[in-house]
């Protein structure tokens, strides 16, 4: 697959999950794929393995977070590989608190089919968000 391919299934992954089509981006998987978000202490963090793995974080991705903003900026593609920034702004559902962060996300095709994907992102602005409660 060229770069520019590359580039257009990675922008229609992000399409896909704005319009919450969860199943569209597990359909550009391949079956082994490896998902990776920061670790910190958070329900959406963690290394994840294949399609059903993937499947489970966007649902703690649901069940955690409410976005206001989700916007993909900049999309550097080399080789088989796809390095996207942006930023979003969301809120924890059990807090209340918002979070606002850039972040970069690198795609790793083979054969048309995402293999590896990882986020870079302010992990203590999450944290913070995730896990603090609203004042009473």
């Amino acid at each position: 697959m060229s770069a520019e391919q590359n580039i257009q299934i990675a922008k229609n992954c992000y399409a896909a999950f704005g319009r919450g089509d969860v199943p569209a981006i597990l359909a550009a998987l391949d079956d082994s794929v490896e998902w990776v978000t920061p670790e910190v202490d958070l329900p959406t963090g963690g290394v994840r393995h294949g399609k059903p793995e993937v499947a489970q974080f966007f649902q703690a991705v649901s069940d955690a977070w409410e976005f206001q903003g989700f916007e993909a900026r900049d999309y550097v593609a080399s080789g088989d590989r796809v390095a996207v920034c942006g930023s979003y702004k969301m809120t924890g559902k059990v807090s209340g608190r918002t979070a606002a962060c850039d972040w970069a996300m690198v795609w790793t095709f083979r054969d048309g089919k995402v293999v590896r994907f990882q986020e870079y992102t302010d992990t203590s602005a999450l944290k913070d968000a995730y896990m603090a409660r609203a004042a009473a």
